[in-house]
């Protein structure tokens, strides 16, 4: 076991729902080297995640726009920084580059530990249903607890894995009067997006749904995401009445619709990055989920968290991350899943 360990760099470049997922990791470092210097290396796009959280030294951005001679440049930036340990939480292309001459040179001060990503297993479960988790382990490791084993050679346990999220005071919605007003009142919210179309619950039971939750509980909906999630959003919205549903996709930055998350009464997701914001805020969270299995480790962690899904799908899950269309031609990890099922969750969730 290492023990006089003065600097750590932990690696996690993306995605939204990943970085998150790391602050258990963060924060058991902290608890085990309060002294210590401890840096995260993140994309541009997600530092604002862990920006703020106090048990990090530094976060170290990379813009992906700027290519390779910029991660050449970080290669070289991390070697002159000495660091006693990095914990390459990714094992992507980048970090392994970034890591390589360290990892396996004897004569470097750097000790280099990798996440065990567990690929055959996940292979033999997506490819051929064969599901060897809890006989390999016992029970199945959520990815925080993948994260938080890579840092056993420091001491690290896995005890407890709450995700953390920590705000600024610019994380303030700069909204019109109307919007400011309907987020200081009771709401649901909805992040119907995901980047994978199996991971998305269709758009038109989003719409039955917001219909129900207006008419049993005469609560407003507001849809979050970004940019890419407008589409999808806009599809939900165009059969309804538009006093009972608004859109914020596209409009917030990452930091302010973790604000209008945490306000919010009730939130609503498929298996996304926003999903696990809420996890963080530990709100009250119904999460659909389709393609993907809790085996392969983003289930939520909170008490608060109430997981719907088509289980005993003979063809789930049929990928890892998600797929753009489904692979059976039937789409039955969503459809199946009607609005009425979910509905009976959020009454569950409200009474």
């Amino acid at each position: 076991m290492l023990k006089d360990v003065q600097k750590i760099l932990i690696i996690r470049f993306s995605s939204l729902g990943d970085v998150l997922l790391a602050t258990p990791l963060i924060r058991l470092l902290r608890a085990r080297f309060p002294n210590s210097q401890i840096d995260f290396l993140v994309r541009t796009e997600y530092a604002d995640l862990i920006r703020f959280n106090p048990n990090l030294s530094r976060v170290i951005e990379f813009n992906i726009k700027h290519g390779f001679p910029a991660l050449r440049q970080l290669r070289k930036n991390i070697r002159d920084q000495e660091y006693d340990v990095i914990l390459d939480i990714h094992r992507s292309l980048r970090s392994r580059y970034l890591t390589f001459l360290m990892r396996w040179n004897p004569l470097s001060g750097t000790k280099v530990y990798g996440i065990r990503k567990n690929q055959f297993i996940r292979f033999l479960l997506v490819k051929f249903k064969i599901n060897l988790y809890k006989k390999f382990y016992g029970r199945i490791i959520p990815v925080w607890e993948k994260y938080v084993r890579t840092a056993a050679p420091l001491g690290i346990t896995a005890h407890e894995g709450q995700l953390e999220l920590y705000l600024s005071g610019n994380s303030e919605p700069q909204l019109n009067k109307d919007l400011q007003k309907l987020l200081s009142e009771d709401y649901i919210l909805i992040a119907p997006g995901a980047k994978h179309f199996t991971k998305r619950w269709p758009a038109k039971y989003f719409a039955q749904l917001i219909l129900e939750i207006h008419r049993k509980y005469q609560l407003p909906t507001i849809l979050a995401g970004d940019a890419s999630d407008i589409p999808v959003v806009e599809e939900i919205l165009s059969g309804l009445p538009s006093e009972i549903a608004t859109s914020l996709a596209g409009e917030l930055s990452i930091l302010q619709t973790a604000e209008v998350i945490r306000r919010a009464k009730l939130v609503i997701s498929n298996d996304s990055g926003l999903m696990h914001v809420a996890t963080a805020f530990q709100k009250r969270l119904i999460a659909i989920f389709g393609s993907t299995v809790e085996e392969l480790g983003f289930f939520p962690n909170s008490n608060g968290a109430q997981i719907v899904e088509n289980e005993g799908l003979y063809c789930r899950p049929c990928s890892h991350i998600g797929r753009s269309s489904c692979p059976e031609k039937h789409f039955r990890c969503m459809l199946e899943i009607p609005p009425e099922v979910v509905m009976e969750r959020i009454t569950r969730l409200l009474k």
